[in-house]
């Protein structure tokens, strides 16, 4: 622990204190009240008006400490969290992105064109042409090179006149190597003017295995970083995002004016630590990749760097709009949002609240005793004003555990937000990859040729080696089905479905295949049960296959994907995770149409094909999503909601593709109590003052809450209230006896007005904790009346009180008399108990003989 401006403070969050202007802002508020607190204490001691509040100094102060100590620790986990899932989302979602481009060079090396191109160079224009038709497809691609393999460039998407040959490793290594590919991040003679360039290399061979050349496939980095970088970015936000290599050198930042290309920051992945750079502080968190179907990429680190100076000005201010209190109140009675001590607070202040409230009670309730009261006018001026402060620290404890709250549940909706964005981005971005797989394969000489050909020899079993070595580079695919004009299956690469050849497909997706305008155009079936995937539902994608030399339509191509492995495993990185890495206990994920049904699910209760019924907003978020505290199977669940938007030219302005699709994430936050309330208010405790003629004939009321019910009795009845503690019940005592208690080294009888009215108990999920005034009888002997809330002190005219017997016939005894309000005052009404009554019937059950013994 540590000192900060008079507060104890832990050692983790003393440094950044001072950068946590509502935190700051809580501590002079809370400060300053206990510095006028203290003075009214001095006073109140010396005139002897309320000796008690001064048993709360040591509480408020304790309470002080622990609130702002958990506000900034919240606080800082809040930013943490943020900071760990936006650096962990900036390696994985480019590792996924390289991983796709490992198997674009694989299959683009065998292109029979590239062969025929690299063994005897020919028309250049022709297979400039045909660089083209893969990089519109593929946008994120610069350029496509072939070279020979002494790096001699052949040919070249975009020509350079300056570069004729190039000595890059790459080139020798794609010769070379083992590997299935080359993958190099290094200074390229391609691209002179760039500092670094990523290509993904390997060798073109002829059919006898003879190497050729090198094909290179020039991956557009700095633009697909900017892409990442654009997505994650937060509203006004001062931090920076990073790309760090293996050397922890900068690669790639979304601002280089902070954080430049080429700076070296040597951190530790996976914890949150502070990093000096440049002369300015910054906290700073960097991830290592989770690595996509055993792909770990070049080796490469996320992190997000935040000025320590304005790391805590974004959304410190959040306020919760929870329209249904048990939802709050469940998630603060238990489960993981909440710790003990978070849990604690709201209850330690309400206690204080209480006690200080019931102070000034008690010090009213004595100046309408004593006849003779040294300085009462300013004995009673000394109560007002220390009520009054008593408010004010309502409000500053109000409105600071309200944003420790708001801090602790806006971290998990944002959270659950943030994941369900990282899902249907993951979504997006893999579903490009399937729209442009297909347009590609579309594109393969061979597929063409043997299409264009039904005589051709060996036809169906050139088709299946061609795709099924496609199917062995890109995994996520079930099949893919080779079909001619009349929708008569001709090849497949996956052998388990040998029985589809020469079957004819009736699905709506074949004419509309063979219909496509151009190499440019796709189609996709809906997501339903298809006999193509064991009638399961899954997406197939398709392009039309044209004839050699022309644009007349031979067939087509569809891809099935492999939906439900694949799907799930999206949702399961989306999942929000523990320490240890293992997902959140009892989340998970969906993917859902636009008519609310299930397209896939992290969770085996949730099938596809099922209709789902939530929140509106949730179902069709807007395109920014949203979150929400819902209540689901019994928890409280935070439930992040994301719409699809695309992903480069897929579901863009020119694609005609659209599908509407959003993202579910769901934390539980704990078990859902609809009953279940937060602590209930201590009650304002004030003196109603209000100036009567010197003739009028007034009776102070001490005042006191049973539930909506306002009761009172006459000042001179009333000792004092005293908090309900170590109270016994009593066997066989009638219901109006609620049990005993020691109060001044005596039993206490304690009278259960709630029996004896015939109203219900407090419920305990209420939180309330009741309280007992004690009386005293018409015999002298003292006796307590067990109440939920003490109310204020007030003056009443004599004429204003009416006995009930005069209004009421056959009413409970208890009740005496009731005070006139005036109409249109929207008071309720304030009832008077006969002290003579409830003494007479503890009598009468023996307690007081009991205690008078």
């Amino acid at each position: 622990m540590a000192k900060y401006k008079g507060i104890e403070v832990k050692d983790s969050v003393r440094q950044l204190l001072p950068h946590m202007p509502l935190i700051e802002e809580y501590r002079e508020m809370l400060q300053s009240l206990q510095a006028v607190w203290d003075n009214l204490n001095l006073l109140g001691q010396l005139s002897g008006t309320t000796a008690e509040i001064g048993q709360t100094r040591e509480a408020f102060a304790s309470l002080t400490g622990d609130l702002l100590n958990n506000l900034a620790e919240q606080t800082l986990a809040k930013r943490e969290q943020e900071m760990k899932a936006r650096s962990q989302v900036v390696i994985d979602i480019l590792v996924r992105n390289l991983f796709e481009r490992t198997a674009d060079i694989g299959f683009l090396s065998t292109d029979d064109a590239i062969r025929q191109f690299a063994a005897e160079p020919g028309d250049l224009w022709a297979l400039q042409q045909r660089f083209q038709e893969y990089v519109r497809k593929y946008s994120v691609y610069e350029d496509l090179v072939l070279t020979d393999r002494n790096g001699r460039i052949l040919a070249r998407l975009q020509p350079d006149d300056r570069v004729t040959a190039i000595r890059d490793n790459w080139v020798r290594e794609a010769v070379n190597t083992t590997d299935a590919y080359v993958e190099s991040y290094a200074h390229s003679e391609l691209f002179p003017e760039q500092g670094r360039s990523l290509i993904y290399a390997y060798r073109i061979k002829s059919e006898r295995g003879e190497t050729l050349g090198v094909l290179a496939l020039c991956f557009r980095f700095a633009d697909e970083m900017q892409r990442i970088f654009h997505g994650l970015a937060l509203p006004d936000d001062p931090g920076v995002m990073v790309l760090l290599d293996g050397a922890s050198q900068v690669i790639s930042s979304s601002d280089p004016w902070q954080i430049p290309i080429g700076a070296e920051l040597q951190l530790a992945s996976g914890s949150l630590q502070r990093l000096r750079f440049a002369g300015r502080s910054y906290l700073a968190f960097a991830s290592d990749t989770k690595g996509y179907q055993g792909y770990q990429g070049p080796g490469w680190r996320g992190l997000v760097m935040m000025p320590v100076a304005q790391a805590f000005d974004l959304h410190d201010d959040d306020t919760l709009d929870i329209s249904e209190p048990a939802l709050l109140a469940s998630v603060m009675a238990g489960g993981r949002a909440f710790s003990e001590e978070l849990r604690a607070i709201p209850l330690k202040a309400e206690a204080i609240q209480r006690d200080l409230s019931r102070a000034v009670w008690n010090g009213t309730v004595r100046q309408g005793t004593v006849s003779a009261a040294v300085n009462s006018a300013f004995s009673k001026i000394l109560l007002r004003e220390i009520s009054r402060v008593g408010m004010s620290m309502r409000e500053v404890f109000s409105r600071s555990i309200g944003n420790l709250q708001s801090t602790v549940l806006s971290s998990q909706l944002a959270d659950s937000q943030f994941f369900a964005a990282l899902a249907i981005d993951i979504m997006d971005r893999n579903l490009y990859e399937r729209a442009n797989d297909c347009r590609w394969w579309a594109l393969d000489s061979t597929i063409r040729a043997l299409l264009a050909d039904s005589a051709a020899k060996g036809r169906r079993e050139s088709l299946e080696r061609v795709i099924g070595y496609i199917n062995s580079l890109y995994t996520v695919y079930d099949n893919i089905l080779l079909f001619d004009t009349e929708g008569r299956v001709q090849a497949v690469s996956n052998p388990d479905h040998g029985e589809l050849v020469g079957q004819m497909l009736d699905a709506p997706w074949v004419d509309e295949c063979l219909g496509l305008r151009d190499s440019q155009a796709y189609a996709v079936s809906r997501f339903d049960n298809s006999p193509l995937y064991g009638n399961r539902p899954t997406y197939v994608y398709l392009s039309a296959v044209r004839a050699p030399g022309n644009q007349q339509v031979v067939g087509g191509i569809a891809i099935v994907f492999d939906s439900a492995p694949q799907f799930s495993a999206m949702l399961n990185d989306a999942l929000p995770r523990e320490a240890s890495g293992e997902p959140v206990a009892g989340s998970f994920a969906l993917f859902i149409d636009g008519e609310a049904r299930v397209i896939a699910a992290s969770d085996t209760s949730y099938r596809p094909g099922q209709q789902l019924a939530l929140l509106p907003e949730l179902l069709r978020p807007d395109t920014n999503g949203c979150a929400r505290l819902i209540a689901l199977d019994g928890q409280v669940m935070a439930v992040g909601a994301a719409p699809s938007s695309g992903y480069r030219e897929f579901k863009g302005q020119e694609d005609a593709y659209r599908n509407e699709v959003t993202a579910l994430v769901f934390i539980p936050l704990g078990a859902y109590d609809a009953n279940s309330r937060l602590s209930a208010s201590a009650g304002e405790v004030a003196m109603r003052h209000t100036a009567f003629a010197a003739d009028v004939a007034v009776r102070e009321i001490a005042t006191f809450h049973l539930g909506a019910h306002w009761l009172g009795l006459p000042v001179s009845s009333v000792i004092e209230a005293v908090e309900l503690n170590g109270a016994t019940t009593l066997a066989n005592a009638p219901k109006q006896v609620y049990g005993a208690m020691i109060h001044r080294n005596e039993t206490l009888p304690i009278y259960n007005l709630h029996a004896a009215l015939g109203l219900p108990e407090p419920a305990e999920n209420t939180g309330i904790r009741q309280q007992v005034v004690v009386v005293r009888g018409d015999d002298g002997k003292a006796f307590g009346i067990l109440v939920d809330r003490l109310g204020e002190i007030m003056e009443v005219p004599e004429s204003d009180i009416d006995d009930l017997s005069n209004i009421y016939v056959g009413i409970a005894s208890v009740l005496a008399s009731v005070v006139k309000t005036q109409p249109g005052s929207g008071q309720p009404m304030l009832v008077l108990l006969s002290v003579a009554s409830m003494s007479e019937q503890l009598r009468g059950s023996g307690i007081a003989v009991a205690v008078d013994a």
